[in-house]
């Protein structure tokens, strides 16, 4: 009886083995249903007198001041508020076999409801412990409303890589519906979570987007390529439901970018195409632009350097467009049109500190110290440490 009970309210006996059951049973009852508060104040005396004050701080502590206790885990139920719309099954799994070996190490937060318990921080875990077939967890019981376990859900989940804009946007928008004093409007919620209130904005535009797109977008984390084919990053898919208003055309943008490595500027490219000429079929579109020399800007100065053959060398910040590689052909332009074309037969990566006379010079007939007062005038310094791509070029034609 003292077993089964102790079992159904999530407690095991091992856990207070110098407290007596009644003790635990009527501190239960007195801590989840405000029993003192409902007595007389005579009975209220006896039941004070009847658990004695330390009991009463030991059981009080195991709930509300983060000490871990096992529970059944079949008392404990996913949490209602979870803003993740699905979890890998693989990961899930293989946490799973962490579980079943090493047992879990770090105890899953929860709050008490009804007879059991519901999931606040933890659901992961929780439900690898159930793949796992284990019969009790540990856990961390605390009282939390459930404002409390949205906002902490989604301030727990804001620096997952894992969680996508959209199953961020989600709780967004559930903390404004739920709780309108607190968080009336998306500037509330920004200041909460330290995101910029334009990084919000774009989270919730996400959520009304059409549900195979929301699928289509990956996680959270950096913005471009590589990423996980099939999947494009929430950027770009903010700017598709910015330039295009048609549904089944922003999911045949989406599809086609998340099936090709194009970079993000060719991505920006295609969709305004898109959205200017609505009638061009989207992958004829794509040929067009991914297909098409790389524009390569220049300075309107450089124009001339490039066409009389005295700047043949160009370095560049940043990762190259997939499209300039050695033997490849770029548009030289400072506007659209190109003013020529130059085919790539160089292509190095090298610090700023290594840079010659000789590399000034095919800069476009530099000094060394010349080239690095024009570089500072293009990016505010010169770094000796710092990166560059060095592209060695011939006139093609003009």
């Amino acid at each position: 009886m003292r077993s089964h009970l102790l079992e159904n309210i999530g407690i095991f006996p091992e856990v207070f083995p110098k407290i007596r059951f009644s003790s635990v049973l009527i501190c239960y009852v007195w801590y989840r249903q405000s029993f003192l508060h409902k007595c007389c104040l005579h009975c209220a005396t006896v039941v004070y007198n009847f658990i004695r004050p330390d009991v009463i701080l030991l059981i009080g502590a195991a709930i509300t001041s983060g000490r871990a206790v096992e529970v059944d885990l079949r008392k404990v139920r996913p949490n209602r508020f979870n803003p993740r719309l699905d979890f890998n099954e693989e990961e899930l799994r293989n946490l799973a076999d962490s579980i079943r070996e090493k047992g879990l190490l770090q105890p899953i937060i929860v709050r008490p409801v009804g007879d059991g318990f519901e999931v606040v921080v933890g659901e992961r875990r929780y439900r690898a412990a159930q793949k796992a077939g284990i019969e009790r967890i540990p856990v961390v019981i605390r009282e939390y409303s459930d404002e409390d376990v949205i906002e902490l859900g989604l301030i727990e989940n804001i620096q997952r890589t894992d969680l996508s804009a959209v199953e961020k946007g989600i709780s967004c928008k559930q903390l404004m519906e739920k709780y309108p004093q607190k968080f009336p409007n998306k500037g509330a919620i920004a200041k909460a979570l330290k995101v910029s209130e334009t990084t919000v904005s774009a989270w919730l535009e996400l959520v009304e987007a059409p549900i195979e797109l929301q699928r289509m977008i990956a996680p959270a984390g950096k913005i471009g390529v590589p990423r996980e084919q099939g999947k494009i990053d929430w950027d770009t898919a903010v700017t598709i439901t910015r330039q295009i208003d048609e549904p089944e055309r922003q999911v045949s943008i989406a599809r086609e970018i998340a099936r090709r490595p194009v970079y993000r500027r060719q991505a920006r490219e295609v969709i305004s195409k898109a959205a200017r000429q609505p009638e061009r079929p989207i992958e004829q579109i794509f040929k067009e632009v991914v297909e098409a020399p790389y524009e390569m800007p220049f300075r309107l100065a450089h124009m001339k350097p490039i066409l009389d053959g005295t700047k043949i060398q160009t370095s560049r910040k940043g990762i190259p467009d997939p499209r300039v590689k050695v033997g490849s052909l770029v548009h030289a332009a400072v506007w659209e049109p190109h003013f020529a074309t130059l085919r790539v037969v160089s292509m190095v990566r090298k610090r700023l500190g290594e840079f010659t006379e000789a590399d000034a010079k095919r800069e476009g007939g530099y000094t060394l110290a010349e080239f690095k007062k024009t570089w500072k005038d293009l990016h505010g310094d010169w770094d000796e440490n710092e990166f560059v791509y060095v592209f060695g070029f011939q006139l093609v034609e003009q």
